[in-house]
């Protein structure tokens, strides 16, 4: 191996959650082995040479899980077989060959890690003729309602986030010293802040005194946050909000144009790990990374919505540990609220549950996970690119 180790993430846009935690490691490479590693994050999908229709596939994701969620909730529990998921590997790997080893072959990776399922599983598969591959680690990112997509047998490594997650692991085959517990990569800055409450509350403009409460519905902006806003504001608690919007834009109009009735802050796509630490509850989606980042910022959650299958997991893994409560309408999340502005104590015990659920520093393990199995082992040969794709190139040359 060369001085500098070359470490490839794959990861997906299927929501944001994906690409926070690919960012989230890559950073925590940066950190820990500055020069000496050479980070590169890819998204197989949106390669030139990718089908179309995966591309498509992430905008119907979202649109599957805000219009239809019974659907999506089938379609998980039915695929979470081994023989659906052995199909469907085979087809994936047949529609991004020619993608997936054009930018193996552009990396020449020591190690790929992937913060999607189904990824490690077609790089073991591109590299079946070859004496040596890349080290291969799956970071799950899921806390609960794990799917079998994720468990690839090839793996040098599994990162699961529960102990619930890692049961599931070894009983879909995996090797149990392979499979290790370490959380859901977050940025350093949501373990981390940057100053404290009064300092960060002060350079956003926020009511230094006020309770605060920061709505969320993931970097889509989707799920009940306007009518949790207009509810809460009803309600007249005294609170302030922020509100992030995410990338719904029209949302954010709606949000800028109502009356309020006290401090209210309406923020579009922005980054969330100062707002988290200035605020008192964060009221979100149950996203593995939205909720994986309030914990590690010791932050208690109220959860209005929950996508099926693995985000029904997630609530399930807050709540049961005491970290957060459900809110399924507006109604509940403003009795809740009110509960907790009128028994501090009942606040205060959420907010010591979710730090100690919490893992921030999981990105930091995981990006020294890599480096020691990078470390270990002697590098792959460098993998060749698909003769019709190398015609291809030729012909632009």
């Amino acid at each position: 191996m060369t001085n500098v180790m070359k470490i490839l993430i794959l990861t997906a846009d299927a929501g944001s959650g994906h690409r926070s935690a690919a960012q989230a490691l890559e950073t925590a490479l940066l950190q820990q082995y500055g020069t000496s590693v050479h980070v590169t994050v890819r998204n197989p999908v949106h390669h030139p040479h990718a089908p179309g229709f995966f591309r498509h596939a992430e905008e119907f994701y979202i649109d599957l899980v805000r219009y239809v969620p019974d659907v999506y909730d089938w379609l998980h529990e039915v695929t979470d077989q081994r023989l659906p998921v052995a199909l469907m590997s085979q087809g994936a790997y047949q529609a991004t060959r020619t993608a997936l080893r054009e930018i193996l072959a552009e990396a020449h990776p020591d190690v790929v890690i992937s913060v999607y399922p189904l990824f490690t599983a077609l790089v073991a598969v591109a590299y079946r003729d070859m004496a040596m591959r890349p080290g291969l680690i799956s970071v799950v990112t899921d806390l609960g309602a794990v799917h079998r997509f994720w468990f690839a047998r090839h793996d040098d490594y599994c990162v699961v986030p529960t102990v619930e997650a890692r049961t599931k692991a070894i009983n879909c085959g995996l090797d149990p010293q392979k499979v290790v517990i370490a959380g859901i990569p977050v940025h350093p800055r949501f373990g981390r802040p940057r100053a404290d409450v009064a300092t960060l509350r002060a350079g956003l403009g926020w009511q230094p005194d006020l309770p605060t409460v920061l709505l969320i519905g993931g970097g889509a902006g989707v799920g009940q946050i306007g009518k949790m806003a207009q509810a809460i504001n009803a309600a007249r608690l005294p609170l302030q909000l922020a509100i992030v919007a995410g990338r719904n834009r029209e949302l954010a109009a709606k949000l800028r144009a109502q009356h309020w009735n006290g401090p209210a802050h309406i923020y579009d796509f922005v980054p969330l790990a100062d707002l988290m630490h200035a605020a008192d509850i964060v009221a979100t989606k149950a996203g593995g990374l939205s909720v994986s980042e309030a914990l590690a910022a010791g932050r208690p959650l109220l959860l209005h919505g929950a996508a099926p299958a693995q985000e029904g997991g997630n609530l399930v893994h807050v709540v049961a540990n005491g970290a957060g409560a459900h809110a399924p309408d507006a109604e509940t999340a403003v009795a809740q609220l009110r509960e907790w502005l009128q028994h501090p104590d009942a606040l205060a015990r959420a907010t010591a549950a979710a730090r100690e659920l919490g893992r921030p520093e999981a990105a930091h393990q995981i990006a020294d996970l890599a480096w020691q199995l990078g470390s270990d082992r002697p590098r792959a040969m460098p993998l060749s690119i698909p003769s019709s794709l190398g015609k291809w190139l030729a012909s632009r040359l």
